[in-house]
């Protein structure tokens, strides 16, 4: 699932920074239900990336409350992301929208811009090879006998 993005919308700040890290599509293009592949799915990880600058950020899809008013090929994000994506809002963008792999979700985690989070996946990780390391070693005994 990829869409394209021709402008870009202010998120309120109630909706904005490292604590929410969304994106609000127009509710046609957000499936709560988990159902239509042809959608994405409500808190899906996805990879936004500046097809003319190669900047990309990972945020996490939200549908449109009452609110705000977002077109369908329009995207509402934050100061932040507007900012790594090299983009100005309600200006002519070319912005593609596609799902996260598992890998591009610890990427990035991996290089979080909040130090905490970045020290949790990390540590995680971490603790994760050498638990699988150690259950190695410790088998090494039983197979060569």
């Amino acid at each position: 699932m990829s869409m394209q993005i021709t402008s870009v919308v202010q998120l309120p700040p109630a909706d904005s920074g490292l604590q929410n890290s969304i994106v609000r599509l127009h509710n046609l293009n957000v499936d709560s239900k988990r159902k239509d592949r042809n959608k994405f799915f409500r808190r899906e990880a996805v990879l936004i990336r500046n097809r003319e600058t190669g900047a990309s950020i990972l945020r996490y899809v939200m549908g449109t409350p009452g609110g705000i008013s977002i077109k369908k090929c329009e995207a509402g994000l934050d100061y932040d992301a507007v900012e790594v994506l090299g983009v100005r809002f309600k200006r002519q963008v070319n912005l593609e929208i596609k799902r996260a792999s598992a890998f591009q979700v610890y990427r990035w985690f991996w290089k979080h811009p909040d130090l905490n989070v970045r020290i949790s996946i990390r540590l995680g990780i971490t603790g994760g090879v050498l638990g699988v390391l150690g259950f190695s070693v410790g088998l090494y005994p039983f197979l060569h006998l």
